[in-house]
């Protein structure tokens, strides 16, 4: 995937919409974004509603510092 402004500010986009919903940063949230942006989603919901199927699959689990 070639960088682009466009893909890092989708990045960073989902990235936030996760915070927001979790409350937290957690490291696995990156490499979830980095698939969200090669699927093309930026829907809120449907980035949320992806997440909560993605979460349950996820080992050791970590919350990154903010």
């Amino acid at each position: 995937m070639e960088f682009t402004q466009s893909l890092q500010d989708t990045r960073t986009f989902i990235l936030e919409t996760l915070i927001h919903h979790e409350k937290h940063l957690a490291t696995q949230m990156y490499a979830f974004a980095d698939d969200m942006v090669r699927s093309g989603v930026k829907d809120s919901k449907e980035i949320i509603s992806r997440w909560e199927k993605y979460k349950p699959n996820i080992r050791d689990y970590s919350i990154a510092p903010l």
